[in-house]
């Protein structure tokens, strides 16, 4: 407990999530070294982010979603 009258926020103001995913994506027509095998492998990287007390007055967060492949 603080000596000054501060108030804790009951929810953060921004969480950012990140999920990785594999993704193979696999083309007949490409020519691959023997060693690679058919397809290529990439990687799917999916942020989301949430910031809370911005925008509603019903405590809605504003939830953004990016995708991006490495």
């Amino acid at each position: 407990m603080s000596i000054y009258s501060e108030k804790v926020p009951s929810k953060p103001f921004k969480t950012v999530t990140v999920e990785y995913f594999d993704d193979f994506e696999s083309d007949d027509g490409k020519v691959t070294p023997s060693w690679q095998g058919r397809g290529r492998r990439r990687i799917k990287v999916v942020t989301t982010t949430r910031h809370y007390k911005l925008g509603s007055s019903k405590g809605d967060p504003i939830v953004s979603v990016t995708y991006e492949y490495l």
